[in-house]
C-alpha cells in the first residue's frame, strides 16, 4: 500500500485543497472534509493524510482531495481561538469546495470533536457546507461513529471497529 500527494492549493496562511493518489488502480475519487489544515503539502505528509490515504486505497479509491470547514493552516487546533470566522474561513475556501464536490465523489466529513470554535461560528459553517453539497446534489458520508454522537469521526481515528463507511444525515449533525 502507498499514496502520493499530488499537488496542493494553498498560500501562506491557508491550504485549500491537498491532492493525493494511492496505488489503487481506480477512478474513484474521495473528498475529506476536515477541520482545518495541518502542515501536509506538496513536499510532506502528515498522519492524517497518510492514514486517512490508506484507508481510501483500501476501499477502492485511487484519488483523495483533502479539504476544510476552515482553511487556515495550523496543526493545533487551539490556533483557531479568537480569530474571526472570514479569517479562518479563507477567502477561497467556498470557491474550492464548490469546484471539488460533486455527485461522481464520495464526500466524507471528518473533523472529529475537537472544534475550537464556538457554536455558532461552527453551525455557521455546518449549513454553509451542507448548502453547498446540496446545491451539488452530494451525499455526505462518515466513517465509523460519530465522536461524541455529533461529530463526523477524524480521520486519524478510522480504526478498528470505526472503519465503516456510511451515509451520513445533516440532522444528526446540525443542532
Amino acid at each position: 500500500m502507498s499514496y502520493k500527494i499530488t499537488g496542493c492549493e494553498r498560500d501562506e496562511t491557508y491550504r485549500y485543497a491537498l491532492f493525493v493518489e494511492t496505488s489503487c488502480n481506480s477512478t474513484n475519487e474521495l473528498v475529506v472534509i476536515q477541520c482545518n489544515p495541518s502542515v501536509a503539502n506538496e513536499g510532506k505528509s502528515d498522519p492524517t493524510a497518510g492514514k486517512v490515504s490508506i484507508w481510501a486505497e483500501e476501499n477502492g479509491f485511487g484519488k483523495v482531495v483533502f479539504l476544510n470547514l476552515f482553511a487556515y493552516i495550523s496543526p493545533y487546533t487551539d490556533d483557531l481561538i479568537g480569530k474571526s470566522y472570514n479569517y479562518l474561513v479563507g477567502p477561497k475556501n467556498n470557491e474550492i469546495l464548490e469546484q471539488h464536490i460533486n455527485n461522481n465523489s464520495t464526500i466524507v466529513l471528518a473533523w472529529g470533536g475537537d472544534v475550537p470554535v464556538g457554536n455558532e461560528m461552527y453551525y455557521q459553517r455546518l449549513n454553509e457546507i451542507k448548502e453547498i453539497m446540496d446545491q451539488a446534489g452530494a451525499q455526505p458520508y462518515k466513517v465509523g461513529a460519530l465522536s461524541y454522537g455529533t461529530h463526523p469521526r477524524h480521520g486519524r481515528m478510522w480504526n478498528k471497529g470505526n472503519r465503516e463507511l456510511s451515509t451520513l444525515r445533516w440532522e444528526s449533525i446540525i443542532a
